[in-house]
């Protein structure tokens, strides 16, 4: 059997979701299926996070297939004409308009928030995703959606219910782990070398990771973070006595220590797009010099900068999956996120959920989430144990084999 995988995001050099998916699968599925010819394409040399290892010599090439326009579309599909696979995989939501008659095709939909944001895309990107996503939900044979509710959406929108299959997201577990106090300590250290705003923060930050775009909903996290530094009722509580509670209901981590309003927030993430207002918004801040905008996170410095968070936040309108979440919650980090979409179908019970409209309701999930730190660690490391790339990749694998006898 012979597999061509679209591996040109790998090219881009972004660090979004999509991209991470498609290398995590690129790394595992040859070691997985030796008896597969895999062939990979991408508009670029073979880049160095594709290390398919012993697998390269005998059942996997890249093939390095430059074009300036319209790749997939163009110097992509002449390529299938060519080698004629007998399964195509798109890790993106799009398919070559011509391709061999006789080539199968398996198409991933991590997201559909286009059709309920139309207003915060670009409206190139928007055309481009309408187009592309109606087209897999009416030609591939199978599709992969990344969580069940963007499966729902596949149906809300394209009526497409036969041959969906859900498959998440993964994690890589060496890397995204509980740290000891010593690897904590550690890695702080070369995340301030790198970052020395953070010696503000005396290792207390709470942590978004994510691409700088609308949909993230970066604006009221940081309305929500000023009313946490400005509000005693949040974040610096009147001191009761001892052995009462605060007025939350929870002993605050900070009592005692006075040091709760050193607490920052750090966003942290590529550029994305339509952004503008939330770079004025975080300017205009009167708590402007406790928020730090670091820009994408080299993923060596990564695992670390979510170990030492106080708490992550992914307050989006919307999303496919949300990567970042596992990731954050297998290094023990408490999780606060939208009680919308995927979110709440991932998160569960492990963090606390919320109205993401709601700039309050986000400062009071973020207190309680600090305020029983242990509880929602403890639950964010069992949370993400259920996640793997290893799992992802074998269920991938199952369908991309399957779609031969549809």
């Amino acid at each position: 059997m012979k597999i061509a995988f679209d591996a040109s995001d790998m090219c881009t050099g972004r660090a979004d979701g999509t991209t991470r998916y498609t290398t995590e699968l690129a790394k595992r599925l040859p070691l997985l299926a030796k008896d597969v010819q895999w062939d990979f394409y991408g508009p670029c040399p073979a880049p160095t996070t594709w290390i398919p290892g012993q697998a390269r010599d005998d059942n996997t090439g890249w093939h390095a297939t430059p074009f300036p326009f319209a790749w997939t579309q163009t110097r992509f599909a002449w390529e299938l004409f060519q080698n004629k696979p007998d399964v195509l995989f798109m890790p993106i939501q799009q398919l070559p308009i011509f391709r061999p008659h006789r080539t199968k095709t398996v198409a991933v939909i991590h997201d559909l928030a286009f059709h309920a944001y139309k207003g915060q895309f670009r409206y190139k990107d928007w055309l481009l995703l309408h187009t592309f996503s109606a087209q897999v939900a009416n030609e591939a044979d199978a599709i992969i959606a990344v969580s069940e509710a963007t499966k729902d959406d596949i149906k809300k929108y394209y009526g497409r219910t036969h041959n969906v299959h859900v498959v998440h997201h993964g994690i890589d577990h060496d890397k995204f782990r509980v740290f000891s106090k010593e690897e904590k300590e550690a890695g702080m250290q070369k995340l301030q070398e790198k970052y020395p705003a953070l010696r503000q923060a005396q290792g207390k930050y709470i942590l978004f990771v994510g691409q700088i775009q609308p949909r993230k909903n970066i604006v009221r996290l940081v309305e929500a973070f000023e009313l946490l530094l400005a509000n005693t009722t949040y974040l610096t509580p009147t001191s009761p006595s001892k052995g009462e509670e605060t007025n939350a209901g929870h002993p605050s981590p900070y009592e005692g220590e006075g040091e709760g309003d050193e607490v920052m927030l750090v966003i942290a993430g590529g550029y994305g797009w339509n952004n503008e207002e939330i770079y004025k918004r975080i300017a205009m801040s009167p708590f402007r010099d406790r928020i730090i905008v670091t820009g994408a996170v080299p993923d060596a410095l990564l695992p670390t900068l979510y170990a030492n968070a106080e708490v992550f936040v992914l307050p989006s309108l919307q999303e496919g999956f949300g990567i970042p979440l596992i990731e954050a919650a297998a290094c023990g980090v408490p999780l606060v996120s939208s009680n919308v979409s995927s979110m709440k179908e991932i998160v569960g019970e492990a963090g606390v959920l919320i109205d993401p409209q709601n700039s309050e309701a986000l400062a009071h999930g973020i207190q309680e989430a600090m305020n029983n730190k242990e509880l929602y660690a403890k639950k964010s490391v069992h949370m993400a144990s259920k996640f793997s790339w290893d799992k992802a990749a074998q269920e991938t694998l199952r369908i991309l084999k399957g779609v031969t006898h549809i």
